[in-house]
């Protein structure tokens, strides 16, 4: 088996947009961010010359198969061929494995594009030397390839041969090092064995590479059984060291109905094709958004939507949620005059003076314009202030709700609001939209005298709407039994409960400021089961609220994440659990998950050597030098240590920030982020490739019946390119 990481839709710029909304200490210096989807061979319909039998997108390159084996298109269009010598050209090629990914290339004029191209999972090369075949296959984000040497075959005929202007070693270690430009391809030592003879298990079998002449490596193989099949399974990994074109960038994450997992975010190129029932299949603008679905419950994780929205401005996506119908709606910030409308709007008209809110809902069963359900404007009509959506629910019937921030005094409010005008510099807003008769249901300022930033939103089955806002007013509006009164230090956290079918101050049902005695902000909501508000973030604060059974009861740093569950009344007692989490020095939580067992997931980012990981059973139990996405679980009711039933690192002396987390039916943990190279591909591969622009995404999948739970896949994702043929 022979691995290339490979890269296929992704995200990364960190826009003025989004910047107002994710200014933490450290991500400031991190431009960004992502998304996930398996190796998909393309079958050749004439987007590539005729020597191409299949080929695959990946990261920073592309893979080509012919007939002598695969060749690698890298960036700045060099070519290594790692072909196979003396080989059988005519060798049988079969495309095994149909996926139900389609991808399409829209080059030029209509008469030179390419649609409908089947996708499959495996090529096999039937006698690519007497008594071997050769699968080509994709495996845990990466190319694999067995070569499976039938019973008295001899595997000394094997043997990989160089082409192109590049170096060939081998490592210390028994690795094959190809490099070129700046740019290495490692191919790992490989892995040899032979079934056992009563199928209950494998037997390994000494093997390494060695060096031929003419640029030419060979495979040596120690004693084996040569009566029965022996595979020859070497890793090849892909590392770049020069950045691609384009910058992209996830910004949210949500699993969806059916195992389906909703990914959004920004991209300034029309690198990927798009996929299934897309709206569009090119960026318009300056950065667009794009929205990816992948099927979790494939082994294969297939890409099966991959779309474009956007007009010929900045558009950037910073909130999501998905329905039980599959609906996706995605709320953000905008600078298009042109960006794409549905349905009855708030506000049709965008002066692109400054940036401008925007509402979508996507039907991705549908394709072309009937996929986009309703689309808006949401923000000041005069476009004299910005305005910034950073959260959306979808409501009982059929109804919207968002939250967001604005600087503008005409931000359209309903006579029912709370509050009809803007009170400080910077308030939070909330509305609710009929999407079906085009109007605002309730929409409203709330904020005090000063900066106020509206995080997240959720909704409950009976339509009430919860937030979560950062503050620095003292007077921000009261309501209920207050956990806390008044303003605790620099920033706190405000959480609520609103009722939109109320009127005015009655509207608000509670709140209360929720912090210590410095800087505390929130990051990541999500109501629970049980009807408690779960929230993430960072704090400052010495005293911040904790529970007697906090995996970490002090705050250990220049700033720790924290995770809390409050009661989703105003009845006592509020704090249900909280915990900072963190070492000694920055670190944030970004996405929050439970399961059913109410153990909490999250992920985020820090920047300590002494973050708490379960050395035992962490992939990365070691602080990689920079700034490292942390992934943890634990358990409430478990106090100290022993409540941390999970905690690991992934990152190696660069810049890398889990921003959402997710669960699977199965308890699988999704964590998306974005960062620079050095993430590694799984396990036991020790380094990823970077694909360029300010930064990459990441999907890691981890499964929860793996002991120790080790990456599923952990993949650096590019966007795909629409290029000319090879």
């Amino acid at each position: 088996m022979s691995r290339l990481p490979y890269y296929a839709f992704a995200a990364g710029l960190l826009s003025a947009g989004l910047m107002a909304a994710t200014s933490d200490a450290g991500l400031s210096r991190a431009q960004a961010t992502l998304a996930r989807q398996p190796l998909r061979f393309e079958a050749n319909q004439g987007q590539w010359t005729p020597a191409v039998r299949y080929a695959a997108h990946a990261g920073g390159y592309t893979l080509l198969l012919g007939g002598r084996g695969p060749s690698l298109m890298l960036p700045g269009r060099q070519r290594v061929d790692i072909g196979l010598a003396g080989s059988n050209a005519a060798a049988p090629i079969e495309a095994l494995d149909r996926l139900p990914t389609r991808t399409g290339y829209f080059i030029g004029r209509r008469g030179n594009w390419h649609t409908g191209i089947a996708n499959y999972a495996r090529i096999r090369y039937r006698g690519v030397y007497p008594g071997v075949d050769v699968v080509y296959y994709g495996k845990q984000g990466e190319l694999e390839y067995d070569f499976v040497v039938a019973p008295g075959a001899d595997p000394r005929a094997i043997r990989f041969k160089l082409s192109g202007p590049a170096r060939l070693q081998l490592t210390p270690e028994g690795d094959l090092a190809i490099e070129t430009g700046g740019q290495r391809i490692l191919q790992k030592k490989p892995v040899i064995y032979q079934p056992a003879s009563d199928g209950s298990g494998r037997r390994e079998i000494a093997g390494r590479y060695t060096l031929l002449a003419g640029r030419t490596v060979g495979v040596r193989v120690g004693g084996y059984d040569p009566t029965r099949p022996l595979v020859i399974d070497p890793v090849v990994e892909y590392c770049t060291y020069f950045g691609g074109p384009g910058d992209d960038q996830i910004t949210a994450m949500k699993m969806g109905p059916n195992g389906q997992l909703y990914l959004v975010g920004s991209t300034d190129s029309s690198n990927q094709p798009a996929v299934g029932n897309y709206y569009n299949n090119v960026n318009n603008g300056v950065v667009n958004v794009f929205l990816a679905i992948v099927d979790t419950t494939q082994s294969t994780y297939p890409l099966t939507y991959f779309s474009y929205f956007g007009g010929t401005g900045t558009d950037i996506p910073l909130g999501l949620d998905v329905d039980a119908g599959g609906y996706a709606y995605m709320v953000g910030t905008t600078t298009s005059a042109d960006f794409p409308l549905a349905g009855v709007n708030i506000q049709s008209t965008n002066t692109s003076l400054t940036s401008c809110g925007f509402v979508l809902k996507v039907d991705p069963m549908e394709a072309g314009t009937a996929g986009l359900w309703y689309g808006t404007y949401l923000g000041s009509p005069s476009g004299l202030n910005a305005t910034t959506l950073t959260g959306v629910a979808s409501a009982p019937n059929g109804l919207i709700d968002v939250i967001g921030s604005t600087q503008a005094g005409d931000y359209p409010t309903t006579a029912s609001a709370y509050a009809a005008v803007l009170y400080g510099t910077q308030d939070a807003v909330l509305s609710q939209i009929d999407p079906n008769a085009g109007v605002l249901v309730y929409s409203t300022y709330l904020g005090g005298e000063l900066t106020d930033f509206g995080r997240a939103i959720a909704v409950d089955a009976n339509g009430l709407v919860y937030f979560a806002i950062d503050t620095d007013s003292t007077l921000f509006p009261a309501a209920g039994n207050q956990y806390q009164s008044s303003l605790q230090g620099v920033t706190d956290i405000v959480v609520g409960v609103m009722d939109f079918t109320q009127y005015q101050t009655a509207s608000l049902i509670w709140d209360t400021y929720f912090g210590g005695s410095d800087q505390d902000q929130v990051r990541g909501m999500f109501l629970n089961a049980q009807g408690n508000i779960v929230l993430t973030g960072y704090t400052l604060s010495q005293n911040f609220p904790v529970t007697a059974d906090a995996v970490q009861p002090q705050l250990a740093g220049n700033g720790d994440a924290i995770i809390s569950v409050l009661s989703g009344n105003d009845t006592a007692p509020f704090v249900i659990y909280s915990t900072y989490l963190g070492g000694s020095q920055g670190d944030v939580g970004y996405g929050v998950a439970d399961d059913s067992a109410g153990n909490l997931y999250v992920t985020g980012y820090t920047l300590s050597p002494d973050f708490p990981v379960t050395s035992s059973t962490a992939p990365q139990p070691v602080w990689g030098q920079g700034v490292d996405v942390f992934v943890a679980e634990v358990t409430p009711g478990v106090a100290g240590s022993a409540g941390l039933r999970f905690g690991t690192y992934f990152g190696v002396n660069n810049i890398y920030v889990g921003v959402a987390m997710a669960l699977g039916a199965d308890g699988t943990m999704f964590v998306a982020g974005f960062g620079g190279v050095g993430l590694p591909s799984s396990a036991d591969a020790s380094q990823f490739g970077y694909a360029g622009g300010s930064s990459d995404g990441f999907l890691i999948v981890m499964s929860p019946t793996q002991t120790p739970p080790q990456p599923d896949s952990i993949k650096r994702l590019r966007l795909l390119r629409h290029r000319e043929s090879q």
